[in-house]
């Protein structure tokens, strides 16, 4: 083994499709990681990771299919706490990502050093991370296709080496939308990813249950739970199986953070307790909502924390090993890709793109070609001369640049005699014909008299739609069952005067009703899903998101006729509509 490493370093540097590999970084559970560099001659010099697919792992076609799926999502991700992916493709049977390369180091490596220092993290760093990291889950759970359909994108893999801290204090998830086809290889080998079965959800761990967004904030509760502790939430025993791994996390037995280390503060214990929860359904329902928790508790705690004080505190961990990475970055950029072009324009060929985004995609073009070889002198060739061939092209070239010189002057100057008819000529004033009103099909409602301002504001409440009548009926004011102040949720129709019609204001709706409407609406759901399945999943999701984001003034108007109009889509599928 250490001599095919020793063989594939001194391989290198190594054309590879579009980019020229540098150093072998490491070699994981899905394939090889690379430091690598663009190939082109001037301009984009910022390093990429390069993800080379293990070739067993290429030779499954379900698995390549899953992979390319899911990555062609991921590559459509842009937020600050989510490290790009920049290509998908394939090189000669190679399967690979492009990535950010993150000057950091991951939290696994982090929560190493510190207890290499003998150095505890405060606990305003912790939630500074976890608030970042709960930042990233929620832009990806929300995020929607051209459509406006949930993605429902899950990562799945939430753990401290797929969360990068850079020098500069960001905080990036990597492997966002590939790390679910590495799940799903462990299924048939409980052996692959035994370390991450920490991070899992009582759900990822049970066959058949459903994983969802609420998986990913567990994860990141552990995460959490670790940094503020400085130790592991569970501790199997070695030699542990499945099983034996899969009910201890079921059952959630843990000891609060506060009792596992009595420094910190008791008000952490509910914050990181609730995103533990074994049921999904006793979770942050969504990141956000987790996000909230966290800040709220750091404005307390430390309410002028930036990405400063995390900045400081690794180049104060790192500050030898921030040199040594500074010192690569300054050896990619020497290497001089020129001397590779050749290679380049044989490599392109062989490259297959799945997905390209971001700045790799805006700024890296093809490979130059290599120049023309000219033909041998012995041999005779009835094609004219290099000269000749030159000179009539640049004849007929100064041509064409003639004759489009001549259609563009002339199109200036149909434009500048446009201009000035349209200047010199004026259009007659006109009256303007005020709107016709719209034929009555019903009978219209008279404008109730407005309320004296010394009387209460009455009670708005709804009246229902009259009948359509085929004329208009007069009705006794005496005998009107109405208010005099009362107001309907009806618009007027357009009055003889032409004035524009009045849209009269909704009947308030009755915050606590809604919720207690909501809980209800959520039992019927879940009792309709369990039978037919998600065919609405959209309707609820449309919900929950009105009742995290919706205005305050009017959220629960919304959510009251969304809830309205969910029931009447359930009753419609069970009728076989």
């Amino acid at each position: 083994m250490a001599s095919a490493v020793a063989a594939a370093a001194s391989d290198l540097p190594q054309v590879f499709g579009r980019y020229l590999l540098l150093k072998r970084l490491s070699r994981g559970g899905m394939g090889e990681i690379f430091l690598a560099k663009l190939g082109e001659i001037q301009g984009f010099e910022k390093p990429v990771i390069i993800k080379k697919i293990l070739p067993n792992l290429s030779a499954d076609e379900e698995f390549v299919k899953r992979f390319i799926d899911e990555a062609q999502v991921a590559i459509k991700l842009n937020h600050a706490n989510i490290a790009p992916v920049y290509e998908v493709g394939k090189v000669a049977g190679d399967y690979f990502l492009a990535l950010e390369y993150v000057e950091g180091r991951d939290l696994r490596r982090l929560t190493t050093r510190c207890r290499e220092e003998r150095y505890r993290l405060p606990a305003d760093i912790c939630l500074y991370i976890g608030r970042e990291l709960a930042s990233g889950l929620g832009y990806a759970h929300r995020r929607t296709d051209a459509q406006g359909r949930a993605l429902s994108l899950v990562h799945c893999d939430i753990s401290p080496p797929n969360v990068m801290v850079s020098f500069e204090g960001e905080v990036k998830i990597i492997d966002f939308g590939i790390a679910k086809s590495a799940i799903r290889i462990a299924g048939s080998n409980p052996n692959v990813g035994f370390g991450k079965f920490g991070y899992m959800a009582p759900e990822q761990l049970i066959r058949g249950a459903t994983v969802d967004k609420r998986t990913d904030i567990y994860a990141a509760g552990v995460v959490l739970y670790e940094l503020l502790t400085g130790e592991r939430l569970f501790q199997f025993p070695e030699g542990a199986d499945y099983r034996q791994i899969a009910r201890m996390v079921s059952k959630g037995e843990f000891l609060p953070p506060s009792v596992r280390d009595p420094a910190l503060d008791p008000a952490l214990d509910p914050i990181v307790c609730r995103a533990l929860e074994s049921r999904a359904d006793e979770r942050y329902q969504t990141a956000e909502e987790f996000r909230d928790a966290i800040s709220a508790k750091l404005s307390h705690l430390n309410p002028t924390i930036s990405g400063d004080a995390l900045a400081h505190l690794m180049r104060s961990l790192f500050v030898d090993e921030i040199d040594e990475e500074r010192a690569l970055v300054a050896s990619t950029r020497a290497v001089a890709v020129e001397e590779y072009r050749e290679a380049f324009t044989d490599s392109v060929f062989q490259t297959v793109t799945f997905a390209r985004a971001g700045v790799v995609a805006d700024r890296a073009p093809s490979p130059l070609p290599p120049p023309p070889t000219p033909l041998p002198s012995r041999i005779p060739s009835p094609l004219p001369s290099l000269a000749a061939s030159h000179a009539r092209a640049s004849s007929s070239w100064n041509e064409r640049r003639w004759l489009a010189g001549a259609m563009v002057g002339a199109g200036t100057l149909f434009t500048a005699l446009l201009v000035l008819a349209v200047v010199r000529y004026r259009a007659p004033t006109v009256a303007p014909i005020p709107p016709a009103p719209l034929p009555a099909m019903r009978a219209p409602l008279r404008s109730p008299p407005p309320a004296r301002p010394s009387e209460p504001e009455p009670i708005v409440v709804p009246l229902p739609d009259p009948e359509p009548a085929r004329a208009p009926v007069t009705r006794d004011p005496s005998r009107s069952r109405r208010h005099p102040g009362e107001r309907t949720a009806r618009t007027e129709r357009p009055r003889d005067d032409g004035a524009p019609p009045v849209e009269r204001p909704r009947a308030p709706v009755n915050d606590a009703a809604v919720v207690a409407k909501f809980r209800t609406v959520k039992k019927e759901y879940e009792s309709f899903k369990s039978e037919y399945g998600a065919r609405l999943e959209d309707d609820w999701n449309a919900i929950t998101g009105e009742i995290t984001f919706g205005r305050p003034g009017e959220k629960y108007q919304k959510v009251n006729a969304m809830l309205d109009a969910l029931r009447r889509n359930m009753s419609r599928v069970r009728d076989g509509g």
